[in-house]
């Protein structure tokens, strides 16, 4: 798995990846999410979702892997 710029290429809404948030103070976060109508959201547990604040910049992204067998 390759992380995918933001720049480059955004996943489709509703699909599920692992993204990296930067803020502007500098605080960074690798979290699970996905995008709807072009704003990222957080994924908690139990799939409660908040959208991510606007001081919030995601960076990069990549496909989750396949769950455990």
């Amino acid at each position: 798995m390759e992380w995918i710029s933001a720049d480059d290429e955004l996943p489709p809404d509703n699909h599920e990846v692992l993204y990296f948030a930067i803020n502007i103070l500098g605080g960074a976060e690798l979290m699970t999410g996905h995008r709807i109508k072009g704003r990222w959201t957080h994924c908690c547990f139990w799939y409660s979702t908040q959208m991510l604040p606007d001081d919030v910049r995601v960076t990069h992204w990549m496909e989750l892997p396949d769950y455990p067998k």
